[in-house]
């Protein structure tokens, strides 16, 4: 399964770096789950799934999952690391799951909403859903307001002064609203603290796609991350870092 599709962005550099992200709040998901009413007997999609974050965290709660990754490397690291539960991995997009007609009765994006044509894909989702099935989308925000937090920031913006996290940080309803194919849209958000190693922070930065693409070129990117680097390395292990997971879901007309 070395296949890859092509897409805009492209996490191949990325895939080893972003597995060691923080994984999503389990109480969030678990909270989706319940509002949601998935059975554990049906399917879920998780699309856009990476390197089987989301897919983990629904696996636990018992549930059976097709997940649609179009990165080869992203999805060779989610298959190992869902070895023996009940999900099948399969190539697709956001746009082109490869998933049947009104065959799921949930589809989550987790941390991949952002990096889609929207509008196609909740026609996508409208297409694979059951009736009264769910859509919903979710990452995991750091806490800027939090002192380590907040030094990072000052050091992004001394060499990117209009620094910007994009859509993944922007409230998704109005997208969700435009579609007219959902329900009242609803929120799930949970703080959670992570503890991670210098390391492991220096990694998930080396993945941050949005912060590699502001920064217009290597140059600058590598004197983030080294500047990064050089400051955590004050900091006494290991790192709490704070996150929270949002999550917005909406409910099939």
């Amino acid at each position: 399964m070395s296949e890859s599709v092509k897409v805009e962005w492209n996490y191949t550099e990325h895939a080893q770096h972003y597995d060691k992200r923080a994984d999503y709040s389990e109480l969030a998901v678990s909270k989706l789950i319940a509002m949601t009413e998935c059975q554990k007997d049906k399917l879920t999609a998780d699309i856009g799934a990476g390197t089987g974050k989301l897919t983990k965290e629904l696996l636990k709660l018992g549930l059976e999952v097709i997940s649609v990754e179009p990165n080869a490397a992203m999805r060779e690291l989610g298959i190992k690391n869902t070895h023996g539960k009940k999900v099948e991995w399969r190539i697709g997009t956001g746009e082109e799951t490869g998933i049947k007609d009104q065959s799921v009765q949930a589809a989550f994006f987790g941390s991949s909403f952002n990096v889609v044509n929207q509008h196609m894909a909740l026609i996508e989702v409208k297409r694979i859903l059951k009736p009264n099935g769910w859509f919903a989308c979710m990452w995991n925000h750091r806490d800027l307001d939090e002192n380590i937090q907040k030094d990072i920031e000052l050091i992004i913006k001394k060499k990117i002064p209009n620094y910007s996290y994009g859509s993944r940080r922007e409230d998704p309803t109005e997208a969700i609203n435009t579609s007219d194919f959902f329900g009242l849209v609803r929120k799930i958000e949970e703080r959670f603290i992570t503890e991670m190693t210098r390391d492991e922070i220096l990694i998930a930065w080396k993945s941050h796609a949005t912060l590699r693409r502001e920064a217009g070129s290597d140059e600058i990117f590598d004197g983030i991350i080294s500047d990064i680097e050089q400051y955590l390395s004050l900091i006494p292990e290991p790192v709490l870092v704070p996150y929270f997971t949002r999550i917005y879901a909406a409910q099939l007309k």
